[in-house]
């Protein structure tokens, strides 16, 4: 197979439909994309609007459609750099809800939304979940994060730093300039 067809072209910080008609077939399932979701792809830390390279680590991906009902969902606003539960009835392909630490303490497939994104997410369209490696988190209110501490998943798909009470999910790149803003972390996972 060609790599044109089993590697998907689109970069961080858009979804792979970008504004395009989302077209459904009879019994309304969408189209477009269907031979991409689950696909995993590997992107150089590197910022895709600025192209300041952030780190020499790799990002592992997963396309993932979102199959939740708001139109609202919005990227650009607080949703980005959440974390999300990746639908186990389709492994790595598609999400709709937030996870929750109960997710991470059950070893649940998640990923974070696309830090990049600076679109509204349409139901039935196509975005990068960061799956491992760096990438910057919506940071939950608590301490501040210390470089090099244990995080772990809060309710709502915010991130904090790890009790021993729960499953951490990565460690802290850097330390967090106060309790309530993002944070770069550097995501563990057995899903590659």
């Amino acid at each position: 197979m060609s790599s044109l067809f089993s590697d998907p072209q689109w970069q961080r910080g858009s979804t792979l439909l970008n504004g395009e008609n989302i077209d459904l077939d009879v019994n309304g399932n969408p189209i477009a994309g269907t031979e991409t979701i689950g696909s995993i792809k590997v992107f150089q830390d590197v910022d895709p609007v600025t192209k300041k390279k952030l780190s020499n680590r790799l990002v592992y991906c997963v396309a993932a459609r979102y199959v939740g009902s708001s139109s609202s969902f919005n990227a650009s606003g607080a949703d980005k750099g959440k974390s999300y539960l990746l639908d186990s009835s389709n492994p790595l392909g598609t999400f709709q809800t937030a996870a929750v630490v109960a997710d991470s303490n059950n070893y649940k497939a998640i990923g974070v939304l696309d830090e990049y994104l600076n679109t509204t997410v349409r139901p039935n369209d196509i975005v990068w979940l960061v799956i491992k490696g760096p990438v910057t988190v919506n940071k939950a209110t608590g301490t501040a994060l210390v470089a090099g501490a244990a995080t772990m998943l809060t309710t709502g798909g915010s991130t904090t730093a790890w009790s021993s009470t729960n499953v951490p999910n990565g460690y802290a790149l850097a330390a967090a300039a106060s309790a309530d803003t993002t944070a770069r972390v550097y995501l563990v996972s057995d899903e590659v």
